[in-house]
């Protein structure tokens, strides 16, 4: 019993670490954040985010792997829920727009690290980043191949639905600075409605006519 308490409490404290650096690496990217700060606001010393996780290298490859892992689990499951070609489509950006909703910090750590082009993502991220790129070719091929697609490159179809939906997510941030200039959709909750507005636009594009 004493073991099995041990246990669950290293759980819940690499979980701290983990959502504190989440949250610091978002805001103020690899180079910004400090472990010092991620480890006050974990609630623990030095020594133990070390222990835990290892140093800032390692912390964040944790966080970007715990992070990737969950949209993947969310995308997969999406996916399987239908067998329609369009409704598929439609599940992959949901599922990223859901898991942004239970991780806010998520859009803006996606972008910072992409538009740094990658330098700070871990080898096993990136294979696990390609997985889910995957599931959007192969949705596309399964489309193609019953005549509700036309061919289109996967990669430019992936980043049009996820890199436009993590650009709407962060911008969201900003509509109080925008006012009443531009509608701007009055809270982040509505990125799953956002992605359906994009899946539409993209299928329109993507359509043959045939169903």
């Amino acid at each position: 019993m004493v073991e099995n308490d041990t246990i669950e409490s290293g759980a819940d404290v690499r979980r701290r670490i983990l959502d504190a650096a989440a949250e610091l690496f978002a805001k103020h990217g690899f180079g910004g954040a400090g472990v010092d700060e991620i480890a006050r606001r974990a609630g623990v010393n030095k020594a133990m985010l070390y222990y835990h996780i290892g140093d800032k290298a390692a912390l964040f490859g944790e966080v970007v792997k715990d992070t990737v892992a969950a949209v993947g689990r969310a995308v997969t499951e999406a996916v399987a829920a239908s067998s329609e070609p369009g409704e598929r489509l439609r599940a992959i950006p949901r599922a990223f727009a859901r898991t942004a909703c239970e991780r806010p910090y998520l859009p803006q750590l996606m972008l910072r690290e992409i538009a740094a082009g990658g330098p700070n993502l871990p080898a096993q991220a990136v294979s696990m980043i390609a997985e889910i790129m995957g599931v959007t070719k192969a949705v596309l091929q399964e489309g193609v191949a019953r005549g509700a697609f036309r061919a289109a490159n996967p990669v430019v179809v992936h980043a049009l639905l996820i890199g436009s939906l993590m650009f709407m997510a962060n911008a969201l941030r900003m509509r109080q600075r925008f006012g009443r200039r531009f509608p701007f959709p009055p809270v982040a909750t509505s990125l799953e409605s956002i992605s359906d507005q994009m899946v539409e636009i993209a299928l329109d594009g993507l359509a043959t006519g045939n169903t």
